[in-house]
């Protein structure tokens, strides 16, 4: 059930409880027989006067009305069944009877006396005779606290306690998950973030279980990141060391023998330095996918694959490069980037196939998807590289040191990753490397 809903239950319930109680109490106050229990002078009032009237006769029972009159300021009249007046009793005004009565008269209500209360209407039965009673409590003596029976007290108490209690129950439901989650913040700030720390606010089927799943999917996707980029400081250092120590050896060797500009020291220098220059753009260029800032355009897939594939067979005219199938794709992102991306990959093919070998790049449709691969006929990679191949500066074991960094192929994947695709390598059977992009198509 959806939190909206459990929220939406709880304080309805709460609400009818407090209305239906408030309702109920309220007539309650409003019933003879309440009124009966909460005055315990009336409780025995007509058996104690009918017993009077019937065994002492009319004057006892008119004095004991004029004691109860005085003592309890409850004011009263006795009638027959045929509603004939048998005491002149204390009520200030005789009752009328009502007219065509004919099963059982019974007497019209006295008027009351001018002071304000509570008019009752009761009768009783003896082994002698049929009697009513027509009987007025003063408004001072209707309602005594000290009178309250200690059920209904008793009743109110735990109808508040229920209420508190679910109110309770509503609030550690509501608060406890979002303390974990509030928790799960501070240890990703630290940089400790563990996901397994939200597994039971996860299993929730409402929002919070929905806004926890987002959150460690945010959580690892930051922690990632992170590790990814201390990773990539790491890697970057090493692999300026080498360049960076081979041009100061190469300039202190420079510097005491005064070699001439065209030695070929100065030309291993100024090569040292194009693979730097190269090694920083390409650090730039995977910097600038994690950090996008370009607004997205929409763009179509075929043209920019033909562009790409015609200025990779510009650079290589000795390989053949063909291009099968057409997607009629249209992708919301930024053309650059994937144009890059498919570069690098085809640059990467080109790298390793050999003379006059062949590159072949595919797109076909595959389910809601669509693929486009590019296939070589190089040496391939060993089964256990193939989930490496995108990491930074990951190098094959017995690859040449001229063949790239090892970040074209990390640029490539996050520009696919920024378009919501995917890149994916396998090895041809023979030889070859295949490499798969898999784009939605929207």
């Amino acid at each position: 059930m959806r939190l909206f809903w459990k929220v939406f239950a709880v304080l309805w319930l709460a609400t009818l409880l407090v209305g239906g109680s408030g309702f109920l109490v309220s007539r309650a106050l409003q019933q003879d027989w309440l009124l009966l229990q909460l005055n315990p002078p009336l409780r025995d009032f007509a058996a104690q006067l009918t017993s009077r009237y019937e065994q002492q006769g009319a004057a006892a029972a008119q004095a004991w009305l004029e004691l109860q009159r005085r003592q309890h300021q409850i004011s009263a009249r006795l009638f027959d069944s045929n509603g004939q007046s048998l005491l002149p009793g204390t009520l200030r005004r005789g009752p009328r009877l009502a007219p065509n009565d004919e099963a059982r008269p019974r007497p019209s209500m006295p008027q009351p006396p001018r002071s304000r209360g509570r008019m009752l209407q009761l009768s009783w039965q003896t082994e002698h005779n049929d009697y009513l009673l027509a009987v007025h409590i003063a408004e001072p003596g209707l309602w005594n606290s000290e009178r309250a029976p200690i059920r209904l007290l008793l009743n109110i108490a735990m109808g508040m306690g229920l209420l508190a209690l679910l109110s309770l129950l509503l609030s550690r439901y509501l608060t406890a998950p979002l303390r974990e989650l509030g928790l799960a913040a501070q240890s990703l700030g630290r940089g400790q973030f563990q996901a397994k720390t939200l597994d039971r606010v996860n299993q929730r089927k409402d929002e919070i279980g929905d806004l926890s799943r987002q959150f460690g999917h945010m959580a690892g996707q930051v922690q990632t990141l992170l590790e990814s980029q201390q990773q990539l400081m790491r890697d970057i250092s090493h692999e300026l060391r080498s360049p960076l120590a081979r041009l100061r050896v190469g300039l202190a060797l420079g510097s005491q023998r005064q070699i001439n500009a065209d030695a070929a020291l100065w030309q291993r220098l100024d090569l040292e330095c194009d693979r730097l220059d190269r090694l920083i753009d390409a650090i730039l260029s995977l910097s600038r996918l994690d950090s996008p800032t370009e607004p997205a355009q929409s763009f179509a897939l075929d043209p920019l694959l033909a562009q790409v594939v015609e200025d990779a067979q510009f650079a290589s005219p000795d390989l053949q490069i063909t291009l099968e199938g057409k997607s009629d794709l249209r992708l919301s992102g930024w053309p650059d980037q994937l144009a890059s991306a498919f570069d690098n990959l085809l640059r990467n093919a080109q790298r390793f196939s050999p003379q006059d070998g062949s590159i072949r790049i595919q797109a076909k449709k595959q389910g809601a998807h669509w693929q486009i691969s590019v296939e070589d006929q190089g040496p391939g990679v060993p089964e256990p590289w193939l989930n490496r191949l995108t990491e930074a500066f990951v190098r094959l074991p017995g690859q040449p040191p001229d063949t790239g960094y090892g970040l074209g192929l990390t640029i490539a994947a996050r520009a696919i990753a920024r378009h919501q695709g995917r890149l994916a390598f396998t090895s041809v059977e023979g030889s070859g490397l295949k490499a798969v992009v898999e784009l939605p198509q929207h």
